[in-house]
């Protein structure tokens, strides 16, 4: 007996979503992922024009910046001071943080 076109449409929905899954979970792994693991930049004007040139995580598609702020993370003798940029994917609607830090050294 031959699927109905709703359980098809429904069966790949949800594989969808698993990819999805799948995908934010890997991109949390990544620099930029989380606080412990920020992509490490020179100067705080190069941030923006960064977050927004990364592809979403969740579909490939193309990000929009949110909010841009700067955060401490951490607590005891080494709290790490990071900025924190909310995007969002304008195809798809997911929102993600992406973290930077801020190198003191210039490149040579």
């Amino acid at each position: 007996m031959a699927k109905r076109a709703r359980t098809i449409r429904r069966e790949a929905e949800r594989a969808t979503d698993k990819l999805r899954q799948a995908r934010m979970k890997l991109a949390a792994l990544e620099p930029g992922g989380s606080p412990a693991r920020p992509i490490e930049l020179v100067s705080a004007s190069v941030i923006e024009p960064h977050a927004a040139s990364m592809p979403c995580a969740a579909c490939g598609g193309t990000v929009r910046v949110d909010t841009h702020e700067a955060r401490t993370f951490g607590a005891g003798d080494a709290p790490k001071r990071v900025r924190v940029v909310h995007v969002r994917c304008v195809a798809c609607g997911t929102e993600r943080d992406v973290y930077f830090s801020l190198d003191a050294a210039l490149p040579s």
